[in-house]
């Protein structure tokens, strides 16, 4: 089964990605792997928005073979773009404020104070999302290569308002680069070094 959009015939799937339902009749784009619970292939659903920012490598050829009319195709693709050009961005999955003071940075290692923004992050394993952590909004250009995220996190993050965005927006502003300590490290030694706290 190859990966595909198509429209949802029912409003019973949820969103890989945010775990939110698809309502029916969405545009939802569809990724095809191995059965976890069995021999052959499973699909696994995603909204075209979540897709974009958490799958871009796989979203991106269906795309571009894709001739049907897409809503908001443009940014679809940008995303995609921006995505494949910074690999840990599609790791983001919100932005939220710490609701302690005892997880660790993913990036500096250092603790994340409660109340301040953070990003939670994951990855995908076998079409499945596991959580990885979570860094200081602070530290998003040392650790994704970027720290024009502000849009991107309205869009995984519907619940923020126009306060928190601005908030948000501000320590977005304030990045202190020299803090990271895995820029550049191999994905696995990466792996090695932990998760970090959640």
């Amino acid at each position: 089964m190859p990966d595909s959009i198509q429209a949802a015939p029912t409003g019973r799937a949820k969103c890989r990605g945010c775990g939110k339902a698809i309502a029916k009749g969405e545009l939802r784009f569809g990724e095809s792997g191995p059965n976890s619970y069995g021999e052959g292939e499973a699909t696994t659903w995603f909204h075209l928005a979540c897709s974009a920012l958490m799958r871009p490598e796989k979203l991106g050829p269906v795309l571009e073979s894709t001739a049907d009319e897409l809503p908001e195709r443009d940014w679809l693709a940008e995303c995609v773009r921006v995505g494949n050009e910074h690999p840990r961005l599609p790791r983001l999955v919100r932005a939220e404020r710490a609701s302690s003071g005892r997880a660790h940075c993913r990036s500096c290692r250092e603790l994340i104070e409660k109340g301040g923004w953070r990003f939670a992050l994951q990855t995908f394993e076998e079409g499945r999302p596991s959580p990885i952590g979570t860094i200081h909004a602070e530290c998003a250009e040392a650790y994704f290569g970027t720290a024009d995220l502000l849009e991107r996190a309205r869009r995984l993050t519907p619940e923020l308002n126009d306060a928190d965005a601005a908030d948000l927006g501000q320590a977005l502003a304030e990045q202190r680069p020299g803090l990271a300590k895995t820029q550049g490290v191999d994905e696995d030694e990466e792996t090695k070094l932990g998760s970090g706290s959640v």
